[in-house]
Parts: structure tokens; C-alpha cells; sequence
């Protein structure tokens, strides 16, 4: 899997863009509540961002480094607002996926298309897993919560 270009992305996740622009996912979150920025395409886990969010927090974010209010920015945004926007990219859906088997009965699945640094993140946190698993380490339940 090669990494993608973040110039060129059409779809990405709130801390695909948030890293890509060096913001906390937060802010972008502020943003679209404050109505500066479109809410992302879809809901929950499957809503995205596309390249259009990813200019428009790049013109917030550059008129925040001048010093200007959010109602600013606002009111500039406005200005430059086309006065019918393109109906958005239907949501990219992922049916490959990645399983490990931590220990027999015990599996993690993870999205095939996900970046590689993840990725690898989670093969590293699958490896410490296994070790705690395999040596019968005991938890402390009282911070465990249970459905019974």
C-alpha cells in the first residue's frame, strides 16, 4: 500500500485532515459547529471529509494566522462561497479487511486501507497482546467493566 499524496486526497477522516493541516481534530469539529466549515459527508465512523474541506480549512486557518475573528473569516468565506456547490462524492466503502488472530478465539479486525503507519502500530500492539494473553497475566477487574 503506498502512502497517498495529501494534496490530492478526495477522502479523508477527521485525523486523516486534522494531521494533514496540524490541527487538532477538535478544532475542525469547532469549525463546522461554528459553521465556517460543511459538516463531513455521512455519519458517525463512516462520515469523511473531502478535498473541498480540506481548502476551505487551509483559507480558515491561514486568515486565523492574520488575526482574524471567526465572524471574519465568516463573512470572508461568504464572499468566495460559489453559489451552488457540487454534490458530494458518494462515500468510499472499504471491503477489505485485516485479521489478526491475537490468540485461538481472540481476533482484532482492522480495515484493509487503513495508512501503513497504523497499520504497523497495530501489529505492534497485537504482539504485546498476545504476550500478556499467552503468560495468563491477570487484569485488575474493578476497572473492567463487564455486561453480565
Amino acid at each position: 500500500m503506498q502512502p497517498e499524496d495529501h494534496r490530492t486526497a478526495d477522502v479523508m477522516t477527521v485525523r486523516q485532515l486534522a494531521d494533514r493541516l496540524g490541527v487538532p481534530p477538535r478544532r475542525i469539529r469547532y469549525y463546522v459547529q461554528q459553521n465556517l466549515l460543511p459538516p463531513p459527508v455521512g455519519r458517525g465512523r463512516a462520515s469523511y471529509y473531502t478535498s473541498e474541506h480540506y481548502r476551505l480549512l487551509q483559507q480558515i486557518l491561514t486568515l486565523r494566522e492574520v488575526n482574524l475573528s471567526l465572524d471574519e473569516i465568516r463573512d470572508r468565506l461568504e464572499e468566495t462561497r460559489p453559489s451552488a456547490v457540487a454534490p458530494a462524492p458518494a462515500a468510499p466503502i472499504s471491503r477489505s479487511w485485516r485479521r489478526w488472530e491475537v490468540v485461538p478465539g481472540v481476533e482484532l479486525h482492522a480495515r484493509d486501507d487503513l495508512d501503513p503507519h497504523t497499520l504497523a502500530t497495530v501489529d505492534v500492539m497485537i504482539g504485546a497482546l498476545r504476550q500478556v494473553l499467552e503468560r495468563g497475566e491477570a487484569i485488575d477487574n474493578s476497572t473492567v467493566e463487564r455486561d453480565e
